[in-house]
């Protein structure tokens, strides 16, 4: 109950332009695509995520409760990966981020390699919020090793954005302050010499001939 309360109280507290009448993407940098730099954020209608949360929380005790400890199979780009958990495989997506696609050179490759960097072959420790698997089915999780919180240790090394979905919020905060330091230093995405030019919802959205 106190996540769904801070979920709520989250969302009353945003600026209606984060929370458009419809579905909307506001990620990544200033660009010659017309992109807004700064965080990513997608902003839904508040009934939505009413019902949403109303829908994971039922279903919540039949599946995962975090936090727990995995094994890390293997590394597929910078923001997914497969664990083995307890007698199973789980394909992991961490919460609240977005990394370059591996086609998009060479800043996918290299967050896919940051990650393996610090997670391949560790031990972890998943911990879950109000929503516990996305549309593809997908656990969603936010992971450490050790006290290292690795979801905000992308963004902050300028390896992915933030991209956050309600009601998965519990770091928006941790999250934003990350990405003005690596924005700041010029780390990763955010390099003035080479910076990414199209953010990776865009991307997507571009490859599914879909307009940003």
């Amino acid at each position: 109950m106190r996540r769904l309360a801070a979920a709520f109280a989250f969302l009353v507290l945003l600026p209606l332009s984060v929370l458009p009448a419809c579905n909307s993407v506001s990620v990544g940098a200033d660009n010659k695509y017309g992109q807004t730099r700064g965080v990513g954020m997608v902003g839904v209608p508040i009934d939505t995520v009413a019902d949403q949360v109303k829908a994971v929380t039922a279903k919540r005790s039949s599946d995962i409760e975090g936090p727990v400890s995995a094994l890390v199979l293997s590394v597929h780009d910078g923001d997914t990966i497969t664990v083995q958990l307890e007698d199973r495989k789980e394909k992991v997506r961490l919460i609240g981020i977005d990394a370059p696609l591996l086609d998009q050179v060479p800043w996918g490759v290299q967050a896919r390699d940051a990650l393996r960097g610090l997670l391949d072959g560790k031990t972890v420790r998943l911990e879950t919020d109000i929503a516990i698997r996305d549309q593809y089915k997908q656990l969603l999780a936010y992971i450490y090793v050790g006290d290292l919180f690795i979801n905000a240790e992308m963004i902050r090394h300028g390896q992915a954005v933030v991209y956050t979905v309600p009601p998965n919020v519990a770091h928006v905060e941790e999250y934003r302050e990350a990405q003005t330091e690596a924005r700041e230093a010029g780390r990763g995405v955010w390099n003035p010499d080479k910076p990414l030019e199209v953010q990776p919802d865009c991307f997507r959205k571009r490859k599914m001939g879909r307009e940003c």
